[in-house]
């Protein structure tokens, strides 16, 4: 739902961390050596291309070798997200997701879950000493199917548990994933209200439907379906209902008159009675934050 992007220097930091780790049978060999040893002629791209590609580069990655590799141990124990060293199974670098966590914690930009934009999953301090985070991060393009795109950057998008763990898993969804060049979901989807009564009348949540539409096209349908949106929204309506409420009361006319006799804008008297409207790259920042935007447009208040 919410566009993810990455700095130069945040995907630099990114690629050393992972290039430059020591093999555990191998103290001297880092795994940018061993790869360039063992791997880069099989797979036929360099490391930084399957780290830190972007997400149409690895969309090519993917489909030069679709799923040849899905059973291959030896690229399994190479691009090692999670496993330790269990069950015969002894990756080239043990358990690489704390790592990463850890990095995307300290480094990136993260307040509201990529995928739907209901929670916060923001890094936070217990007992105001260690800190911890609040996302899990999901492989848009499965880890089993696509063992070579297990640590990709552009891959792993920082979500809440219900995104990750209770409704996509490790189902595909068929649309731009939220790092891609190509996502614009905030530009194609918007949330509409639906009247159900006759007297085209909201007083409450029974009144109207809440839903994700899409116009002229379904390119995002498999994305709201698999992340079941519609359905985890309705909860929401609330949220609507004030903002429809609270706009009866002050109609342009009213904001007018507030805002001569505040020396203000227009636009300020709105923000301070509906809120923050936050702007395109801010929209992370807040859970709701589309909802709100969606539907201030809809009511005419931005």
């Amino acid at each position: 739902m919410i566009k993810l992007q990455y700095s130069q220097n945040f995907l630099d930091g990114y690629y050393t961390l992972i290039a430059n780790s020591k093999a555990h049978k191998f103290k001297e060999i880092t795994f940018e050596e061993y790869y360039n040893k063992h791997y880069k002629q099989k797979i036929g791209f360099a490391l930084k291309d399957l780290l830190c590609g972007d997400f149409e580069k690895l969309t090519a990655i993917k489909n030069k070798h679709n799923t040849k590799f899905q059973k291959n141990k030896s690229i399994q124990k190479m691009f090692n997200y999670d496993k330790s060293r269990t069950n015969n199974f002894q990756p080239l670098i043990s358990k690489l997701q704390p790592k990463i966590s850890k990095y995307i914690e300290e480094n990136g930009d993260i307040h509201t879950c990529y995928f739907c934009n209901i929670d916060f999953i923001n890094p936070f301090k217990v007992r105001n000493t260690k800190t911890k985070n609040g996302f899990t991060l999901d492989h848009f393009l499965d880890k089993a199917t696509y063992p070579f795109l297990a640590l990709s950057i552009y891959n792993l998008i920082p979500s809440c548990y219900i995104c990750n763990s209770k409704v996509k898993g490790t189902s595909a969804i068929k649309a731009p994933s939220p790092t891609s060049k190509k996502f614009d979901f905030d530009e194609k989807v918007k949330f509409k209200t639906f009247v159900k009564n006759e007297n085209l009348q909201i007083k409450d949540d029974n009144d109207f439907r809440l839903l994700l539409k899409e116009d002229f096209s379904e390119k995002y349908t498999s994305y709201i379906d698999t992340l079941e949106l519609n359905g985890r929204y309705e909860y929401y309506k609330y949220k609507v209902i004030e903002f429809i409420n609270k706009r009866k009361l002050y109609p342009d006319s009213r904001i007018k008159e507030l805002a001569d006799l505040t020396h203000q804008t227009q636009e300020k008297v709105k923000q301070d009675l509906f809120g923050e409207f936050l702007n395109d790259k801010d929209l992370h920042k807040r859970p709701l934050s589309k909802l709100i935007k969606d539907i201030s447009e809809e009511l005419e208040l931005i």
